[in-house]
């Protein structure tokens, strides 16, 4: 299995909704669902070889105030049973971290069965929200941070 990381594209929405429990994608913007125009990058993981899709991730800019960048949020990652524990959800984090090298990656982790997975992938657990920068962050959140620049 060789696992290739792609943009997801609007013939990928319906596999998207479809794989994830209670969760809905569109190619446009849409109450009450994840579109992927405001995606700040909307990923997907397949098998290379044979083209089947195994993952996804959906990620969004979130602003600061007087508009700035504040930070990406990691909104979804989901991996189709059958290819976990297979690298699938390491590739997608991983070219996330590739794509925003200089943004702090929040996500919140409410699963604390998956915290173990969480911190494989590169992320620390936020114990308390003003800890971090912005004051952002809920409890169970997790956080990436940024890559700092060397001089």
């Amino acid at each position: 299995m060789k696992i290739r990381v792609r943009d997801a594209h609007p013939a990928d929405v319906k596999w998207m909704s479809n794989n994830t429990e209670g969760w809905t994608v569109t190619v446009e913007k849409q109450e009450g669902a994840a579109s992927l125009a405001e995606a700040l990058h909307a990923l997907i993981a397949e098998d290379f070889v044979q083209g089947v899709r195994m993952g996804l991730l959906h990620s969004s800019l979130q602003r600061a105030a007087g508009g700035e960048p504040g930070y990406v949020r990691l909104y979804k990652l989901h991996v189709s049973p059958e290819f976990r524990q297979r690298g699938v959800a390491r590739a997608l984090v991983d070219e996330l971290f590739a794509r925003v090298p200089d943004q702090e990656i929040i996500l919140s982790a409410w699963d604390r069965e998956l915290y173990g997975v969480w911190l494989k992938l590169g992320f620390t657990y936020v114990p308390e929200s003003d800890k971090i920068s912005g004051n952002h962050s809920y409890p169970g959140d997790m956080v990436h941070p940024p890559v700092e620049a060397s001089s």
